[in-house]
């Protein structure tokens, strides 16, 4: 969802974030760059390779990643926060209307924190593990797995291919096509 992680270089004094958003240091200065601004603006951080996090953050708060906005060091989007503790940075997500620790997890930098929001963004609400609810339900049941031969599982793998479906999707489609289609004769009686 959103495009908060840096591209840090290991060799030279630079990130880049996936938007296009810079940071560099050339002659003592750090200057961020964007693809909609081509001129680089100088920036406040100190001069010194060390402070290549220091720089990223400040390029954060001039250039705030989509959907993040920033105020008084805290960032926000739809469902989370992410802001500075004793122990680093924290996420925090909505939880019965109050904002509830995510993760254990602390981050060295606020980008870092946001990255690991971005991959779950889609899980502000229900857990953050696990597979994804479809259509917004959590599952409430499981179907048992079948037993079959080498034959019957290459039969199936290539059916799954041809069709461009997963096993579950195929299993689903196929309940809806039997009620619709009662008693025909794909289906062989047990014997």
């Amino acid at each position: 969802m959103g495009n908060s992680r840096w591209l840090r270089s290991k060799k030279e004094p630079m990130a880049l974030r996936e938007d296009g958003v810079g940071v560099a240091l050339s002659g003592g200065v750090w200057a961020c760059t964007t693809a909609e601004v081509p001129q680089e603006q100088r920036l406040k951080t100190p001069g010194l390779h060390a402070y290549l996090d220091r720089a990223i953050e400040e390029a954060d708060e001039v250039y705030p990643p989509a959907p993040w906005k920033v105020d008084a060091a805290i960032w926000r989007a739809e469902g989370w926060c992410v802001r500075s503790t004793a122990d680093g940075w924290a996420v925090f997500r909505i939880v019965e209307g109050e904002f509830a620790p995510a993760s254990r997890k602390t981050f060295s930098s606020s980008d870092r924190a946001r990255a690991w929001v971005d991959t779950r963004f889609d899980r502000a609400v229900g857990g953050l593990r696990g597979p994804k609810p479809r259509g917004g339900t959590t599952a409430g049941a499981k179907l048992p797995d079948i037993r079959v031969t080498e034959e019957e599982r290459a039969l199936a793998d290539e059916v799954l291919a041809r069709e461009g479906v997963s096993y579950s999707e195929f299993v689903r489609a196929a309940f809806v096509w039997a009620r619709e289609h009662p008693g025909e004769a794909w289906l062989s009686p047990k014997g």
